[in-house]
């Protein structure tokens, strides 16, 4: 077995000792079985791409993967790694004498992999396998591109053009989409640029940020590449990098609070003496064909084409952010909403397992949000839906980690047993649970009166012009006295301007969201900010 040992940070193996060591039982059968895979399903591109990218998260990867290179079907599907160059080696022994690196090419490839499993920010599953294959393919280009001059120096310039060059050819061959593939593409064409102090300036960071396109995450994805990449090489090249990697993060924070803020900025225009939002029109969706949907299904549930957003819940008592909903939105060219994605789903049979890519993915984002002044965060799933996702233990060691909210909607017209026994099990795991589009006809008071539960959001529709119907303010009202005496609260979404924040207040509601506290959004410190200011402007009144 290839031995490692991680030191002052850096990624350190010995290769030398693979054959002599013995490797354990259930290891050997597990690289029997995907070798094996590989060769019965040599021409099923999806299975394949599925089979090498297991290989690439697996944690011994570092015994898989070189036990794999030596197989045939290897060499079948990554043809450009066993080309030799003028000095007779390929990616398998080609040399790199610096005093950067202690291992050949192909091992410091294996030793970035391996590095490439810790992060200092949490990641989603699509960016795990993104950071894997980018750190598979990010010096293939060595071995064409290298030059030794008469005293012995080695030089790999140009490796980083060739590499993503080489890595394009190979993803074709691959299942991977349009956008996975761009990203690893110059997540490679960028791995090695600006690796000097005087190098990181804000010109080249923001030169670097635009190429991602102003994306945060992915220019944190940038800097996990250039750390595994890093602590691959040596302790002298990763200390000088965690120097480097702290100026990465001060550009970030700066940088991309600063372009959401501009982005969110609201344009008011004066009509007839008043101010009003000038809204932009809402993007124009596409008339997609079913295989159009079907894919976009499938990019989804493979979590490529997932952003998290998070709109404040705010106390209006504390006059402070009492947590966030996390609400998923796709991210493609494809343009259509997620609602309706979720409609024509049933059609292909994938509706559950969307909501259930939808759910646990918004709260893995959520974990990494930095600097969170609330870690409450409401993520709204389909009842069955939750009720038949299997890998209920995942669900269990996020609520261990996070204050959890489970917002269930579609929960009417089932057995109220059922429906406690539910509730029952994810409050002894730490989590919560609120009943969403809350309306009489769904369940009337005796239910809720059985059921226990922790939130009720009340339909949209009694918080609309609530100013000017007594009758929903009497509604909201007699809910607020009702939930009050069952320890449960109430939260009013839908809050879009003043007349209906001062409307709630004066009715005894306590917990509001809406879009009159901001829109959903990506970065929540800015946010939290924003709110205080706007509640600072608030005139002060009593609340339940």
């Amino acid at each position: 077995m290839i031995k490692y040992e991680v030191y002052e940070g850096v990624f350190d193996m010995d290769f030398a000792d693979t054959s002599a060591t013995l490797i354990d039982a259930k290891e050997k059968g597990r690289l029997r079985n995907i070798i094996n895979n590989l060769n019965m399903y040599a021409d099923n591109v999806k299975i394949i791409t599925e089979l090498y990218t297991n290989v690439l998260l697996d944690e011994n990867v570092s015994y898989f993967l070189p036990k794999i290179t030596q197989q045939d079907v290897f060499m079948r599907h990554f043809p450009e790694l066993f080309v030799y160059n003028e000095y007779g080696e390929n990616l398998f022994n080609c040399q790199q004498n610096s005093k950067y690196h202690r291992y050949s090419v192909f091992h410091h490839i294996v030793a970035s992999i391996e590095c490439a499993n810790v992060t200092e920010i949490s990641i989603a599953d699509w960016q795990k396998k993104i950071i894997k294959w980018t750190m598979f393919l990010h010096d293939i280009g060595k071995p064409y591109v290298k030059k030794i001059a008469e005293d012995g120096t080695e030089s790999f310039t140009g490796h980083d053009e060739k590499s993503m060059e080489l890595a394009e050819e190979i993803l074709n061959r691959f299942d991977f989409s349009k956008e996975e593939k761009n990203i690893i593409l110059t997540l490679i064409k960028y791995h090695d640029k600006y690796l000097s102090v005087d190098d990181v300036t804000n010109e080249n960071l923001t030169f670097l940020a635009k190429e991602l396109n102003n994306d945060r995450e992915l220019f944190y994805l940038l800097i996990n590449v250039k750390d595994a990449d890093s602590k691959a090489k040596n302790t002298e090249a990763y200390n000088n990098f965690k120097v480097i990697k702290e100026k990465f993060y001060e550009f970030a924070n700066t940088y991309f609070e600063q372009s959401t803020r501009r982005k969110i900025e609201i344009k008011e225009s004066t009509i007839e003496g008043k101010k009003v939002e000038d809204k932009q029109e809402p993007e124009q969706e596409i008339k997609l064909t079913s295989k159009d949907i079907k894919e976009l299904i499938d990019e989804i549930i493979t979590k490529k084409s997932i952003r998290v957003r998070y709109q404040p819940i705010v106390d209006l008592k504390t006059q402070s952010v009492f947590g966030y909903e996390a609400l998923s939105q796709i991210s493609s060219a494809k343009k259509i909403k997620i609602e309706k994605l979720l409609e024509v789903a049933k059609d292909y049979n994938d509706y559950d397992k969307l909501q259930q890519i939808l759910f646990t993915n918004a709260i893995e984002q959520f974990e990494s949000v930095v600097n969170r002044d609330s870690n409450i965060i409401m993520v709204n799933i389909d009842y069955d839906s939750y009720v038949n996702y299997v890998n209920k233990p995942r669900i269990y060691d996020m609520m261990a980690r996070n204050k959890v909210v489970i917002e269930f909607k579609n929960y009417d017209n089932k057995d109220l047993t059922d429906i406690q026994e539910t509730i029952q099990s994810i409050h002894l795991k730490g989590g919560q649970v609120a009943f969403d589009n809350f309306k009489l006809d769904k369940l009337s008071i005796e239910d809720i009166c059985y059921l226990d539960i922790d939130y009720i959001i009340p339909d949209m529709s009694f918080i609309k012009d609530i100013y000017k119907d007594f009758e929903k303010q009497k509604f909201i009202n007699s809910l607020i006295t009702y939930t009050i005496s069952k320890d449960i609260n109430l939260i009013a979404v839908g809050v879009e301007n003043k007349k209906i924040l001062d409307t709630l207040k004066l009715v005894g509601v306590r917990l509001v969201q809406g879009y009159y506290f901001g829109k959903p959004l990506p970065e929540i410190n800015m946010m939290n900010d924003d709110i205080f200011d706007l509640l600072n402007k608030e005139e002060d009144q009593s609340i339940m």
